[in-house]
């Protein structure tokens, strides 16, 4: 998907992911099968969002139902995510985009990873799962020497999790707080 800004173009791909991929050994270690959401799985995707977000928005926006299902429609639209399977159950799901940001005048060209619709079932949650998932998904991101940036709602307890993998605070609103983690170096 392409975006227009000024000044740039914005170009948007989902990374497909597999727990059969090498960057994923933790996952399929643990049982965990990620596999590609389609449209069976659009009703799952948005009572995954309620259970695991709809405090957070609450606390921030609170919660308008419609509102919030016609935002996740217009997501599920445009890309779908990994579901997160576990002993053959969707527990969760995420999203990871490569992003190329292209400057006109010069033509530069910076890439990066965008890593979303990270949500996790809460009876899920606490297991090592999330940190399985995670671990696969920043072994990808140093393999190929891309930064990777998230956006979670302020006061998610989901923040602690992202710091253990050397995310960093990149900016902060009264809404959402972005976080970035540069990729280690591979020898």
């Amino acid at each position: 998907m392409e975006q227009q800004w000024t000044g740039q173009s914005i170009n948007r791909a989902r990374v497909c992911l597999s727990e059969q991929d090498p960057y994923f050994r933790c996952c399929d270690r643990r049982g965990i099968v990620l596999i590609e959401a389609d449209e069976q799985h659009e009703a799952f995707a948005f009572a995954l969002k309620k259970a695991a977000e709809r405090e957070a928005v609450t606390r921030i926006f609170g919660w308008d139902e419609p509102l919030q299902y016609q935002l996740h429609l217009r997501e599920w639209q445009a890309c779908k995510p990994s579901l997160i399977l576990f002993e053959g159950k969707a527990i969760g799901s995420v999203l990871l985009e490569s992003v190329e940001v292209i400057a006109e005048e010069s033509e530069a060209v910076e890439r990066s990873l965008h890593f979303s619709r990270f949500f996790l079932m809460p009876e899920w949650q606490g297991r090592g799962i999330g940190s399985a998932v995670l671990a696969g998904v920043m072994t990808l991101a140093d393999a190929e020497g891309l930064p990777c940036q998230l956006q979670y709602l302020v006061g998610n307890p989901v923040a602690a999790l992202y710091c253990r993998f050397g995310f960093e605070e990149a900016s902060r609103d009264s809404q959402f707080v972005t976080m970035i983690r540069q990729p280690l170096s591979v020898a």
